[in-house]
Formats: C-alpha cells, structure tokens, sequence
C-alpha cells in the first residue's frame, strides 16, 4: 500500500523530540569550516537517502528478473500438462520412452529462462533507476563545486536553486521511501512467519503460533522504520528551513572557510 504525503507530514508530529530546535542547531554555527560541515551535512543525508531509493529500486528489478525465469519453467511445465490432457498423457511417455529428452526439454528452457530473466533485470533496474540517477549525479557535481570553492564562479545563486531543488526532489520522494520502509516490516514479518512455521511444523499450535509471531515482528518493525523515516524527513525540513534562513552566509562562509 502507497502512503501518502499526507501521512508522512502527520508522522513529523510524533518524532519532534527526536530533533533539536532549529534555534540550538543554528547555534552551533560558527567559523567558515562549521558551516562547510553543517552543509555537507545535508548532502550526505540526501545521498544516504537516494542511495537507499536506488538499492530498493535494484532489488525490485532483481526480483522481477526472478520472476521471468521462472515464469519459463511454469509455462514449460504447464504445456507439458496440457498436452497430456489433450493427448492422454502423450508427454509424459515420450520423456518415458526418450529418456534423453527430458534433458533436452529442460536445458532448453534453462538456455531460455536464464537470458530472458536476465534481459528482464536489466531492462527493469534501468527503468526504475533513471528517476534518481540524474539527482544523484547533480548532487556529486553540487558537492564538488563546493568542495574545489567554485561558488563564485558559478554563482552563488546557481548552487543556492540546485539545494534548494534536490530538497524539493527528496520531499517528493518520501511517500516511496515510507513505502520502500514498510515493505521492509513485512519482510520480516514473512521471515519470522516461517521461520517458527518451519521449527513447529509438528506442533498442533505450530501455525497460529507462527502467524502470531509473524504479526508481531511485523508490527514492532513497521513502528521502528516509521520512526526512523519521520525522523528522516523532520531532519530534512530542519536543513531545509536552515538553509533558507542563511542561504548567502552559508556559501560566504564556506569560500571564506576555503580561502
């Protein structure tokens, strides 16, 4: 399930504790060099984060790669059952008569299932990715005109926009890592489902057992990633607003710092 914008701002109001006041932040601000920090601050954050956008776009194409190879195989099995029905069994005494067919029929559909899973994740992990990959890379150049002192040359107001965008760009972005986070719960959740299904198979109790253990590891992770993403975007609006309030004695600091 797709949680909303709205949801994530009402889960701001649960985690203000997990981060200072804006005013003791900014009191922390001091020479050239801290500002350079508390700035570069902000770029690891939102490169964490995309990062992080960009691995679970990768699994996702991986598991889509899966799913196509495998898909082979199922159809294969299943034409080999239709033409049994249809023919009475025809399939299944022809591999019985030829044994050496069965190892045609199923290293052709290895030869198949491979390339295609293959062809599906790469064509997959490139089309989930090149939302985030030109972000990335804009937030690389950005760094680094901040890193070489280039902020005169390039405009100061060039890099305040570029900031300022690549926030806008996360804030868009946060319904998908809530969701990312929350099917993250799940899995867990899955894991600890069959895990105890599997050690208490012989139990009478061994399957309510393990739904009820699955819930709970569900539950309490789904509460642990909604924290930690809320306390994700309450940090990004805590950068955001600082930098808004002393954009130009940001970047006057940092080529003061680096002269």
């Amino acid at each position: 399930m797709r949680i909303g914008t709205e949801e994530a701002i009402y889960l701001l109001g649960l985690t203000d504790f997990l981060v200072p006041p804006l005013e003791e932040v900014s009191e922390t601000l001091g020479a050239g060099d801290e500002i350079s920090s508390s700035l570069f601050e902000i770029f690891d954050h939102m490169d964490s984060l995309v990062d992080y956008l960009l691995r679970k776009r990768r699994e996702e194409a991986g598991w889509l790669g899966v799913l196509a190879a495998v898909l082979v195989w199922f159809f294969g099995v299943i034409g080999v059952i239709i033409v049994n029905l249809l023919a009475d069994m025809y399939a299944t005494k022809y591999f019985i008569e030829h044994p050496d067919s069965n190892l045609i029929y199923f290293g052709f559909l290895l030869a198949l299932s491979v390339p295609l899973g293959l062809m599906t994740y790469f064509y997959a992990k490139k089309r989930y990715t090149k939302e985030y990959l030109p972000w990335k890379k804009t937030l690389n150049e950005l760094r680094k005109t901040i890193t070489e002192s280039r902020t005169e040359r390039t405009s100061r107001t060039s890099v305040t926009e570029t900031t300022l965008r690549l926030m806008d760009q996360i804030n868009a972005w946060i319904p998908d890592l809530m969701k990312h986070k929350g099917e993250e719960a799940l899995t867990y959740g899955i894991v600890a489902f069959l895990l105890t299904a599997f050690i208490s198979a012989n139990s009478t109790l061994g399957m309510p057992m393990a739904l009820l253990i699955g819930v709970i590891v569900w539950l309490y992770f789904r509460y642990e990633k909604r924290k930690e993403t809320a306390h994700q975007i309450q940090m990004l609006r805590t950068w955001r607003k600082k930098f808004e309030e002393g954009k130009d004695y940001f970047l006057k600091g940092i080529d003061e710092g680096r002269a």
